[in-house]
């Protein structure tokens, strides 16, 4: 029986789901869309054929001809080649276009390829949810000290610490977040979190009705989900008692815009009308 040639293999529209979706199910598969044409495709191609053989095993990488398979371009919304869309679970969750040099190729796969610690970190979510913090709080403090180029084990410790609501601890271990993390999303959202946890932490201390009592019961809404209501109520102290709204609203509707993400349809309006209050 002739054995499969190296390098990646040819998807067809017909295989996709099988060959990319499900078996990103057991590896990170990433999917290089070329066309014969296309010059920057010809360049990456050898890079490609070269990790296809190095990462075998770990991930695997395929190719798709955009002119003769285009459902899947347009179904993944491809406009420019080559694409290289790294797919995992059965999702896409990455990408890079145009021809890209060996580094970014491997960092792209590096980023989604199981690594020992993985299982690990996961051990240890699982033991928070169950009730065992201290042993998920030892697994992460020693996966971070270990593997301390990894930015997820560290969230993932500062996630555990949130969630059991040690809140001092949460905010030094973000306070000594290694400078490489700097500007890392993932550790914004955190420190956002932990900006309205501290707040949501001074319900049981306010007086009953004063306007801490409502930016703190406010706080707590937002944490259970209650983004809007959360929003209003904040924007509420800033209208009735303008003094109390000003110290403290602002910095809480950073910390949640943040959090509700840009695009969150209600985000513009309520920066206008923070915008009008203040001024």
């Amino acid at each position: 029986m002739t054995e499969p040639a190296p390098g990646p293999r040819a998807v067809t529209t017909a295989e996709f789901d099988a060959r990319v979706l499900d078996a990103s199910r057991i590896r990170p598969v990433l999917v290089d869309f070329w066309a014969a044409w296309c010059a920057p495709c010809r360049m990456v191609a050898p890079l490609l054929e070269r990790l296809a053989v190095e990462y075998a095993g770990r991930a695997v990488i395929v190719k798709v001809d955009a002119d003769a398979e285009p459902a899947i371009g347009a179904r993944y919304g491809v406009r420019s080649l080559p694409t290289l869309a790294l797919f995992h679970d059965g999702q896409l969750v990455d990408a890079l276009l145009g021809a890209q040099p060996e580094a970014a190729l491997r960092a792209l796969l590096e980023r989604h390829i199981e690594r020992p610690g993985d299982r690990e970190r996961a051990a240890a979510r699982t033991a928070a949810t169950g009730g065992d913090v201290e042993g998920a709080l030892t697994i992460l403090k020693r996966l971070v000290a270990s593997e301390p180029d990894r930015p997820e084990h560290y969230l993932a410790l500062v996630d555990v610490l949130l969630e059991a609501g040690r809140l001092e601890d949460a905010a030094a271990t973000i306070a000594h977040a290694p400078l490489v993390f700097e500007g890392d999303r993932g550790l914004e959202l955190r420190r956002s979190r932990l900006a309205i946890g501290v707040v949501a932490a001074q319900s049981a201390l306010a007086a009953a009705g004063s306007p801490q009592a409502t930016i703190a019961a406010a706080a707590l809404s937002f944490l259970a989900g209650g983004h809007a209501d959360a929003v209003e109520a904040w924007l509420g102290v800033m209208h009735t008692h303008p003094a109390d709204g000003r110290r403290a609203i602002p910095a809480l509707l950073k910390a949640a815009f943040n959090l509700m993400g840009e695009e969150h349809e209600l985000v513009g309006p309520y920066r206008r009308r923070l915008a009008s209050m203040m001024h």
